[in-house]
Formats: structure tokens, C-alpha cells, sequence
């Protein structure tokens, strides 16, 4: 049994309490799975929880989607979202609120991590826009849940977590990948990946997952099938930690603004280039982001007394 795999069975079992998803997530799988069913026996099913319906309308109707007109009805919303998308944004509520709820780590802010988070979500999902990616939606969500490790990590590694913690939010060149495996010997992602195995989550959110460190050294298969994502999610973990340093550094006075220059040069060159990532794409995406992560914040976390 690895290192990983021992902070994933003491956190599952941590209080005698099992961690699973809602039987909500699975009856939905099954239903969008089948040959029968209807969209509306899943506006049926999706409606039993009052307030994740509330949620999917206020997603639909927010710039992450931009659609034109009002969307004033759940069946509309899960038509023009998508069935596997609505599906995913049940996962993460799921998994935020138990989280939040539940959560083993004092030493994290948890509206730190979710802010940190969010631009995550947010820059992969509009890199992959920019760049024609098939599912930006699944990239979002994939996104979102990729540093769930760092939480789990704490009922384990509390002392390590944190030194990775001061090192994070330092302005230094080495990234948080390299950091993570220094001190702790393995990757956030990585835990990450584990634990939504465990719950059944869908392959192709926890295959990039477990490869995105270094997208360019992913073992042949994985990057024939799943290098463009691979590289999104590099680079926006890069880049939402860079934006976190910044606004830190804002905080505390410093006039410190990273140029898109600086983006850029954090990224592996050929990275940028497979991605065609330039400076104006830097400068639109975070143009953006900055616009969005407010709204998004504040439909997945209503209550902003908790949390935000």
C-alpha cells in the first residue's frame, strides 16, 4: 500500500464515518446511462433537491454560459447545459458541501482554497474555449476538484501541508508540483485522483488527474488520449497559483502585478506552443476570470456569512 493510498483509507474511515456521494450523483448516472430515459424524469430527479436546483438555474443563467436569453426553467437549463455537465456540477456540490461541512484541516482558509480553486476552474475552462477544447465544462469541473488532496493531505500531514502551504504562497520560480513532491513526497493532484476513484467518478476526470505534474512525461497511452487536457489543467494550476501570489502580495501593500510575460515564462515552452498560449490570450483569459470568479463563488457558496 503507498503513502497515498494509506491518507486515503485513515481520511475515509477517519471517525468511524464513511465518506460517499449522494444517492442523488448515482440515481442521476444510471438514468443518463440508459437507454429510456427522458430529460424530463431527470428535471424529476434533479427538482427533489430544492436548493442544487436553485444552483443549476443561477450556473445557467451566469457568464459561465452566457446565454443570451433567460433561462427561467430547470428542464431548459439541464437541455441547454447538458446532461453530464449537470451530473458533474452535482459531484462537486456534493463533495464543496461535505467538505465544508466536514473538513479535517485547520491550518487552510477555506475560502482561501475555494477562491484558489475557482480561478483554477475558471482559467482552464476559458483556455479551453480559446483553444476549441471539445468539453470545457468537464475541464471545469475536473479543475475544481483537483486540489481536494490538499484538504484530505491535513488529517494525515498537518506539519507538511503547511510548510507546502508558506512555500505556495511564496514568490519564488520553483513550482508547486516540484514542492509538493519535495516535501511530501507526492502531489496534491495525485491524492486528489485517488480519493475520486474511490468514489467512482468518471474515468476521464481522474485519468488527468493523476498525470497533469508534468503533461510532456505522461506515459504514451494517456497522452495520446489526454495530452491537450493534461496541459490545460498544468496550466492553470501555474497560473492560479501565480494569480493567488499576486493578490497577496496586493494585500499586504507590494506592487507586484505579474505581467503576461511572467505567465508565460512559468510555463514549459512547448507547452505554451502546443497550446498556441500567447500574452494577449493571457491578458483576455485573466480579463475574464476576474469578471466570473465573484459569481461563481457566490452561486456555489449562497451563504456568504460561512464562507465568503
Amino acid at each position: 500500500m503507498t503513502e497515498i493510498d494509506l491518507i486515503i483509507s485513515q481520511f475515509i474511515l477517519e471517525e468511524g464515518k464513511l465518506y460517499t456521494l449522494p444517492e442523488l450523483y448515482h440515481h442521476l448516472e444510471q438514468k443518463i446511462h440508459s437507454d429510456t430515459a427522458s430529460i424530463d424524469e431527470i428535471g424529476e430527479i434533479v427538482s427533489t433537491d430544492a436548493t442544487l436546483s436553485a444552483k443549476i438555474l443561477k450556473i445557467a443563467n451566469s457568464s459561465l454560459y452566457g446565454f443570451r436569453s433567460e433561462v427561467s426553467t430547470l428542464k431548459r437549463a439541464l437541455n441547454l447545459i447538458g446532461l453530464g455537465e449537470v451530473k458533474n456540477l452535482i459531484l462537486f456540490d456534493s463533495l464543496a458541501g461535505k467538505f465544508n461541512k466536514d473538513s479535517p484541516c485547520k491550518i487552510i482558509k477555506l475560502e482561501d482554497f475555494w477562491r484558489r480553486s475557482v480561478y483554477l476552474a475558471l482559467i482552464s475552462k476559458r483556455l479551453s474555449k480559446k483553444i476549441k477544447h471539445p468539453d470545457p465544462e468537464r475541464l471545469f469541473i475536473t479543475a475544481i476538484m483537483s486540489r481536494l488532496g490538499q484538504l484530505v493531505c491535513c488529517s494525515t500531514h498537518e506539519n507538511e501541508v503547511s510548510e507546502v502551504l508558506k512555500n505556495h504562497l511564496k514568490l519564488v520560480d520553483e513550482n508547486e508540483f516540484d514542492i509538493e513532491k519535495r516535501i511530501l513526497g507526492f502531489t496534491y493532484n495525485e491524492v486528489s485522483s485517488k480519493i475520486l476513484k474511490y468514489w467512482k467518478v468518471p474515468s476521464e476526470i481522474v485519468i488527468p488527474l493523476q498525470n497533469l505534474n508534468d503533461p510532456l512525461k505522461a506515459p504514451d497511452d494517456i497522452k495520446k488520449s489526454y495530452l491537450t487536457d493534461l496541459s490545460i489543467l498544468h496550466v492553470a494550476t501555474i497560473y492560479s497559483r501565480i494569480l493567488e501570489q499576486d493578490e497577496l502580495a496586493s494585500d499586504s501593500g507590494e506592487l507586484i502585478v505579474a505581467t503576461a510575460e511572467t505567465y508565460l515564462s512559468h510555463v514549459n515552452p512547448e507547452i505554451n506552443q502546443s497550446l498556441g498560449i500567447d500574452t494577449k490570450m493571457i491578458d483576455d483569459i485573466l480579463f475574464e476570470i476576474e469578471m466570473d470568479s465573484l459569481e461563481i463563488l457566490s452561486i456555489i457558496f449562497p451563504n456568504a456569512g460561512l464562507i465568503f
